[in-house]
């Protein structure tokens, strides 16, 4: 008689019974002669990347912003998270040139590369909105180009990259559930359609067995590699640039810049690129709400009443002597003045060398977030002083060079965004004062092209012209 089975060791055969089946389910099995080669372990190592991304994101996401920047193992991990960013954009070139060479995008398989092209295209947007989330200078200079970017593509209004809150959430939320949904899809079609056979009938090709410990290998290398550059190379920190900074260095500068606030006449008071975003009274945000903050007490004259209460005249009157206070050696001249724009000057110049100011414009709309502060510095223009100083060139490089300085220093940085570079100087965007919409029209031309690039009759069979598909699909010869 055959001894009783024990319940809980049925249930964990059962269990394992149900892995193993799903894990044959998921699994190639047979593939062509070709198929073992690294060019198809491509798209294994790309899912590699992307659970590397998931685990060291998820992570700092839970310590927060001060740990990745300041706590040796934050450091450690963001440096990771950016490594295996480095290592996905071009495993997913290559990925997209094996396909490519190879036709692998014929029909039934247009699909297939749709849905891979598309993720690729939400990738370069997702990893702009992680250099936004860094917190060194790189994000707000970043931030504030993309935001024009965004801007000129009309979506201004729904993608802020100067608000810290809604980059975080499409950062690590919404962008990688569409990048999640895209990856079941390109992958269930590919493993439906099978790894793609030559499109000459004259390449012959056996089915052999996928050898999947050499995938797994591959991955493995690939981990050991992103750690090690991670231990080596960190990633990149410059300070960012703070009010208190501006204020300390140059107080004319901070003293005019909050006078043009006030006037009216600053880059974002007279803000337009295809559509203005900042709609906000600078007037308000910048010099009245801080300053009748401050004067919470009531105590003493309140200058801005006092300015409201004056006929048009006066107050231009006001506006053009604060003018010539604000860029003057010897304010001697002026100690007796009741000029109320003076006098609400005299009172936040101290605050903002103090760095209260810049936390009463982080606290005046939390739904805005940092737009206040980074619209301020950017009107100071010592957001693009800093770049300059760092060499980082939209014009020339497309922000390639990040903080490093050059693009030779380990991490090298958003080298992909090359193009952009080119395409601003080729079209001369810069001096253009719609260029930003124009670059949008552009490079959304452009992924759209890429991203239907099956479809396009003649172009797609440009592939098979190039005759380069011979070099992936060739046998290896075998071991003697």
């Amino acid at each position: 008689m055959d001894e009783e089975r024990d319940p809980a060791q049925a249930e964990y055969d059962a269990r394992t019974n149900a892995f193993k089946t799903l894990v044959d389910k998921v699994y190639f099995h047979r593939l062509p002669s070709y198929g073992n080669k690294i060019f198809y372990s491509l798209g294994f190592m790309a899912l590699t990347c992307l659970v590397i991304l998931a685990a060291t994101g998820i992570l700092m996401a839970f310590m927060g912003q001060t740990w990745w920047l300041t706590n040796p193992w934050g450091i450690f991990f963001r440096s990771v998270h950016l490594w295996t960013v480095q290592a996905l954009i071009a495993i997913l070139i290559l990925h997209i040139l094996v396909g490519l060479t190879t036709s692998g995008f014929k029909a039934p398989r247009r699909m297939v590369w749709v849905f891979g092209a598309t993720i690729f295209c939400l990738l370069l947007i997702q990893t702009e909105f992680g250099y936004g989330l860094r917190g060194d200078f790189s994000s707000q200079y970043r931030a504030v180009s993309g935001a024009d970017f965004w801007n000129g593509t009309h979506l201004g209004y729904w993608i802020n990259p100067l608000n810290y809150t809604q980059v975080f959430a499409l950062h690590i939320a919404i962008i990688p559930l569409a990048i999640f949904l895209l990856f079941i899809a390109h992958y269930l079609l590919e493993h439906t359609y099978g790894i793609a056979r030559p499109y000459r009938k004259d390449i012959p090709y056996r089915m052999v067995a996928a050898d999947h410990r050499i995938l797994f290998i591959r991955g493995g290398i690939l981990v050991a590699l992103i750690l090690a550059l991670a231990s080596f190379f960190h990633s990149p920190y410059v300070p960012p640039v703070r009010i208190m900074d501006v204020a300390r260095q140059d107080p004319t500068l901070m003293a005019t810049t909050l006078l043009q606030e006030f006037d009216r006449t600053s880059d974002t008071a007279t803000y337009f690129d295809s559509i203005d975003p900042y709609t906000f009274d600078t007037r308000r945000v910048y010099v009245v709400d801080p300053y009748e903050r401050y004067l919470v007490n009531g105590e003493g004259r309140n200058a801005w009443t006092a300015f409201e209460n004056e006929s048009a005249a006066a107050q231009e009157a006001d506006i053009r002597q604060a003018e010539q206070y604000a860029v003057a050696t010897d304010t001697s001249s002026f100690a007796s003045t009741t000029n109320p724009v003076i006098s609400m000057l005299d009172t936040l110049m101290p605050m903002a060398q103090s760095g209260l100011y810049e936390s009463l414009l982080s606290q005046e709309n939390p739904n805005a977030n940092d737009t206040y502060v980074l619209r301020f510095l950017d009107d100071t223009g010592a957001l693009h002083d800093k770049a300059a100083s760092l060499n980082m060139s939209t014009a020339e490089w497309g922000m390639t060079k990040d903080e490093t300085g050059s693009v030779f220093k380990l991490p090298p940085g958003s080298w992909w965004l090359a193009p952009l570079g080119i395409v601003n100087s080729a079209f001369n965007l810069l001096s253009n004062p719609y260029g930003d919409r124009d670059a949008a029209i552009i490079l959304g031309l452009i992924m759209l092209a890429f991203i239907l690039f099956p479809y396009l009759p003649y172009v797609n069979r440009l592939p098979e012209l190039l005759h380069l598909a011979p070099f992936i699909w060739k046998e290896r010869p075998p071991r003697k």
